[in-house]
């Protein structure tokens, strides 16, 4: 998990902010939106992931220790989590934590994370992974819903049948992933992902079907949602991310931080 973009002026002057303000370091910090997964608009926002390590007394005071940030700077949406807390969720393979792993936009990476990115990618829980993705499909799923909200529905749902298909990680970046696996899904379904790809780039994931007269928007496609609810555990509640191996990634990335405190 190497840096592989410069972290551009604001998305910089919010991890500043964010250091300063809560007294942390930033151990990873990446690209976690639509920037990231390939459907940005001509107006979108930086939605930044961090990763952040707190002074060694903030873990043994009461209250001291901080699990989650949420901040928005001048543009620069900034979701980070306690190493610790993002422990947590790599142990519980939590797609929000894997994807922001899998960012092909890394401003900032320490000792270890790449380790730990090649591990979880390959050792996530699919079933677990699965009915994240079938939960956030069907829960977001509105008749009225706008652009961007059909978009997330859409992606949510053909990550979760490729997840439960292949026991593959799916690449986070939306327009590769159809490019590379649209044959395994009907026509109609990677046409309407495309479709609402190019509207949300095109500026207008506000969009309903009834603000234009064009009739591309793209609703979601019949039978998409038809995700089953229960799953046979015996062939998909397999592989699991090992606790040591986070571990090992928590350890590094924090002595990395604090070794002359």
């Amino acid at each position: 998990m190497a840096p592989s973009a410069p972290e551009p002026e604001p998305v910089a002057a919010a991890l500043e902010c964010v250091s300063v303000e809560h007294d942390v370091s930033v151990r990873v910090a990446a690209e976690v939106g639509s920037r990231a997964w390939g459907y940005a608009g001509p107006a979108s926002d930086h939605d930044v992931g961090v990763v952040y390590a707190q002074r060694p007394p903030e873990y043994v005071v009461l209250d001291g220790y901080t699990p989650s940030i949420h901040d928005e700077y001048a543009g620069v949406d900034v979701r980070a989590w306690n190493l610790t807390r993002f422990a947590e969720l790599l142990v519980e393979s939590n797609p929000t934590a894997l994807e922001f792993l899998a960012s092909p936009t890394v401003y900032r990476t320490c000792p270890g994370a790449e380790a730990v990115r090649e591990h979880a990618l390959a050792s996530f829980s699919p079933i677990d992974v699965y009915h994240h993705y079938r939960s956030l499909a069907t829960s977001q799923h509105e008749a009225d819903a706008p652009v961007s909200r059909r978009l997330h529905v859409v992606r949510a749902a053909l990550y979760a049948r490729y997840v439960l298909d292949t026991h593959e990680f799916p690449d986070p970046v939306f327009p590769d992933f159809l490019d590379a696996e649209g044959a395994r899904f009907p026509d109609a379904w990677v046409a309407a992902a495309r479709t609402l790809c190019d509207r949300k780039r095109a500026g207008e994931g506000g969009a309903t079907l009834g603000d234009t007269d064009e009739d591309d928007i793209a609703d979601v496609p019949d039978g998409l949602l038809d995700l089953p609810r229960e799953v046979d555990p015996d062939v998909h509640a397999v592989r699991g991310v090992e606790r040591e191996q986070v571990n090992e990634f928590v350890r590094a990335a924090f002595e990395d931080a604090y070794s002359t405190v």
